[in-house]
């Protein structure tokens, strides 16, 4: 299943990155500090992260390495010359596929070792939406897509984490199990 039929199927249960400095919480997450927002009617639009560095899959590796390592990420969206949502890669990518082979990183270029069935959700999906796929599909980012499959933000496992341990509500909404599972 390809990154653009996923988009469609968000809710069906079952990676660019985040220039910051360490520590510091992007403007775009001031959205989820409004009262009596809780994470049952967050969608990922307001947990995203709309600061994405993107990739492109003629790219060479080491650009690639570069803008994870720079970004302090572990995954980039890769998109076409429209800003489409083809494929992801990751630190563990380039690892498992390119130097565990013994291939060249000189002249690997990110097709050559991206994950071309990216999951991705809709920035109208819940969080909860988000966490089932990232859950179900073992990954620690999901590119979020706009209704044409262009990356508009990208939320990982620390923000979920981050966003849990931050906003409890009295009401209980946000399990226990949810902050395991976003530790994990």
């Amino acid at each position: 299943m390809s990154a653009r039929q996923f988009a469609h199927n968000v809710s069906s249960p079952g990676v660019g990155s985040i220039p910051r400095a360490r520590n510091s919480r992007p403007a775009a997450r001031s959205r989820v500090d409004r009262p009596g927002r809780f994470a049952s009617t967050l969608t990922a639009r307001d947990l995203m992260n709309d600061s994405v560095v993107t990739a492109r899959p003629e790219y060479s590796v080491e650009r690639a390495a570069q803008l994870i390592s720079q970004t302090e990420c572990g995954a980039l969206p890769v998109v076409d010359g429209s800003m489409r949502l083809i494929g992801i890669i990751t630190n563990r990518d380039i690892t498992a596929r390119l130097v565990a082979r013994g291939s060249v990183i000189k002249h690997a270029q990110v097709s050559d070792c991206m994950t071309t069935e990216a999951f991705a959700c809709s920035g109208d999906a819940s969080i909860e939406t988000c966490m089932r796929a990232m859950s179900w599909h073992q990954v620690k980012h999901i590119p979020i897509v706009d209704g044409d499959h262009k990356v508009i933000g990208m939320i990982s496992k620390p923000d979920l984490t981050r966003y849990l341990c931050e906003h409890k509500t009295n009401s209980g909404q946000v399990a226990l199990a949810d902050l395991v599972w976003a530790l994990a």
